[in-house]
This record gives C-alpha cells, sequence and structure tokens, in this order.
C-alpha cells in the first residue's frame, strides 16, 4: 500500500507560523497564573454583552483578531481581552470573523487587558502603544491578582491628540477602586480583586457571572419553595375536604338516628 504526502493548500502558507529561536513554553507555574486570566475576561464579556445586548449596532468581541493594516493582514493583527465598538455593522463583521478597521470605519472604542505573567510586559509597553497609533479610544487594564503584574489594580487611558492620558482614579474607604469610561458609560470598579462594572443610571452594578449563579439559584430555591406551598395547601385542601365529607356524613347519621327515634 503506497500513500502520499498531503500538500498545505497555498492558501493556508500565509497562516503558518514559525516558534522564534530560543522561545521556551511557559512552565508549569506561569501556567497556573495565566489561568486567573480566564474568569475575568469571561466576565466581562458577558457582562458587557448583556448590558449592550438591546444596541444591534455595537460589538462586542473576546479573543478575537483586531485588523489594521490593509496591506498586511496576516502580521498586522492584535488581539485584545475584551473590546467594544459602537456604530458598526456587527453582523457583517461577525461573518467576516475578525474585526478589519479599514473595512469596519473605525478602531474599537474601548479595550480592556487582563494581567498575566506571560502578557504584562506587552500590555503596559506595546500594546499601549500600538492601541494608541490605531486609534483605540480607551484602553484599560485590570491585574486580578491585586497588582503583582502590572504594579496597581486598574488603569485606564483615554485617547487624547494621538496620545493616551490616565484616567482618574477613585478609592473609597471600603477600598473599592474605580475610574469612569466615557466610553461605556459606566465605571469600572475593582472590589476584592474582582473587576466589576457600576451603571451610574441605576445605580447598581452589572451583574456578573456569580450574581447570575447566585439568582439562578436563588430562583430554584424560591421555585421549590412555591412547589412546596402549594403542595401543602393542596393536602390541607384535601383535609378540610375530607373533614366536610366526614361531618356531612355524621349529620346524615343524626338525621337518621333521629327519624328512628321518632318513628318509636
Amino acid at each position: 500500500m503506497t500513500s502520499k504526502t498531503q500538500q498545505i493548500p497555498a492558501s493556508f502558507l500565509p497562516y503558518h507560523r514559525i516558534l522564534p529561536e530560543g522561545f521556551e513554553c511557559p512552565g508549569p507555574e506561569h501556567l497556573r497564573e495565566d489561568m486567573r486570566q480566564a474568569e475575568p475576561i469571561a466576565e466581562a464579556d458577558q457582562i458587557l454583552r448583556a448590558h449592550f445586548a438591546a444596541q444591534p449596532h455595537t460589538l462586542v468581541d473576546s479573543g478575537g483578531y483586531v485588523f489594521y493594516d490593509p496591506d498586511d493582514l496576516v502580521r498586522r493583527r492584535v488581539r485584545p481581552d475584551v473590546y467594544v465598538v459602537f456604530g458598526v455593522d456587527t453582523v457583517s463583521i461577525r461573518e467576516r470573523d475578525g474585526y478589519v478597521i479599514h473595512e469596519a470605519g473605525k478602531p474599537p472604542d474601548f479595550a480592556l487587558e487582563v494581567a498575566s505573567i506571560s502578557t504584562r510586559r506587552r500590555d503596559i509597553g506595546p500594546k499601549r502603544t500600538l492601541y494608541a497609533e490605531i486609534g483605540i479610544g480607551e484602553y484599560w487594564r485590570f491585574d486580578p491578582t491585586g497588582g503583582s503584574h502590572y504594579g496597581y489594580q486598574l488603569a485606564g487611558d483615554l485617547l487624547a491628540d494621538g496620545a493616551y492620558r490616565p484616567v482618574e482614579l477613585a478609592e473609597e474607604e471600603d477600598g473599592i477602586i474605580w475610574g469612569h469610561s466615557p466610553a461605556l458609560d459606566l465605571c469600572l470598579c475593582v472590589k476584592e480583586r474582582r473587576l466589576l462594572f457600576y451603571d451610574r443610571k441605576t445605580g447598581e452594578y452589572l451583574k456578573g457571572l456569580k450574581e447570575e449563579h447566585a439568582a439562578r439559584v436563588a430562583a430554584v430555591a424560591e421555585g421549590e419553595r412555591e412547589r412546596a406551598a402549594r403542595v401543602a395547601a393542596e393536602v390541607e385542601g384535601e383535609r378540610e375536604r375530607a373533614a366536610r365529607v366526614a361531618a356531612e356524613a355524621e349529620v346524615e347519621l343524626l338525621k337518621e338516628e333521629i327519624q328512628r327515634l321518632r318513628g318509636q
């Protein structure tokens, strides 16, 4: 039996990547620290998607590529942890499976990076420079370790005249650190090493994964309580009906006894 060597289609060749010389995969300690990224990224993506779900021309994406050079879409790309764009054709962008700035007509309005040991230097250095160059209006960074990667827990930048200017942050007496995002019209807050989003208009935090889970558990518990109450009411109703039947039967017996006595 003979076999043929499978040839890689030419269309796939530009995407073939070779690791640079000297590259080493991160060890177990690095991988364990990088896992701290997953939940904040997933939660921020879920919260913002739910918050802007009623706006069909608002794109919220997590981990997708942003292509910023129309002449080199293979190498000239970047992948924010979470980004948001307002006023775009979200359907065609999702069909394109990538955000191409020159096709969409504008750069993202908001980008968020979550710190990890393998990305921290890029987040505060090259990515910050690149995001400003391609015109991302706001660039926020969150460190879930409490600041051991970035040196701070939260930071935000607003683009002005082609350069980023830091967002003024406040720290409350209870330790909550927060700053306002003009693009999202929400406050990004860090509470007990967790990134939250606060809506000034409603005066409430947007529900995250933990709150959604707690709400589902509470709803199930409430449903069980209501079911138990219905069952108890039905049992009580049956008891009352049985008591009425027994009383009516007793009355009939008394009537029969009276009739019998009168007949004597």
